[in-house]
C-alpha cells in the first residue's frame, strides 16, 4: 500500500493516499442515496446531527442511532471493491456523513462499538477538503495531527479507536459539500 504513513505508535497506525478514487463525481454520488438528519444526545441533551447521513450494510447502532440492514447501492459497489483490493481486508459495510458546508461538522469521538471490528476503519473522502483531527484518547497531554482530507483521497485508521479520538471541525468559511465514506466491518 503506498501513502504517507501519519501516525505509527505500535499497532496503531494512520495512513493517508491521495488520488485513490478521484475519478468519482460527488454529485451523482450525492444524488444516489437517501440521506436522513439524525437526533443524538450529548450531555443529555437531544440536538439534530450536524449532517446528513445513510448506511449500507448489517443492522448496526451508535449513538442511540439504529439503522436497519440496507444492501450496498450500486454507485458505491466500484470504490468498495477498489478499497477491499487495496487495503486487504474484507469490509461489509460504509456509514455516509454528507457535510453540506463548513457548518456541518463532526465532534470527537471513537468508533468503538461492540459490534464492529475496529482493527481497520477506512475513509474515503469526496467533494472539498476539509480538517481531520486525531489526539489520544486518554493519559498524556492530548497532542494531535491534522490531516487535510482532499477529493479522492482514503484514509485508513488500522487500531486506532482503542487509544485514539477524532473529528472533522466546523469551518465556517467553506460553503461546499463534502462527502465522506466511512468502511467497517461488522462482526455481530
Amino acid at each position: 500500500m503506498n501513502g504517507s504513513l501519519i501516525i505509527d505508535k505500535g499497532l496503531s497506525k494512520v495512513r493517508y493516499i491521495r488520488g485513490f478514487c478521484h475519478e468519482m463525481d460527488i454529485d451523482k454520488l450525492i444524488g444516489g442515496i437517501s440521506w436522513r438528519q439524525n437526533r443524538i444526545r450529548v450531555f443529555g441533551k437531544e440536538y439534530d446531527e450536524p449532517r446528513l447521513t445513510a448506511w449500507f450494510g448489517p443492522p448496526y447502532t451508535y449513538s442511540n442511532i439504529s439503522w436497519p440492514q440496507a444492501d450496498f447501492p450500486q454507485v458505491l459497489e466500484p470504490i468498495k471493491e477498489k478499497l477491499i483490493q487495496t487495503a486487504g481486508f474484507p469490509f461489509n459495510s460504509v456509514l455516509l456523513n454528507l457535510y453540506r458546508d463548513g457548518n456541518d461538522a463532526m465532534g470527537w469521538h471513537r468508533d468503538n462499538e461492540r459490534e464492529m471490528d475496529t482493527s481497520l476503519i477506512a475513509s474515503v473522502s469526496f467533494g472539498v477538503t476539509r480538517a481531520f483531527r486525531i489526539r489520544r484518547f486518554h493519559g498524556e497531554k492530548k497532542e494531535g495531527k491534522t490531516i487535510e482530507l482532499e477529493h479522492g483521497s482514503l484514509l485508513l485508521m488500522e487500531h486506532m479507536q482503542e487509544r485514539y479520538e477524532h473529528c472533522v471541525p466546523r469551518r465556517k468559511r467553506i460553503d461546499e459539500p463534502r462527502l465522506n465514506l466511512t468502511f467497517r466491518r461488522i462482526i455481530a
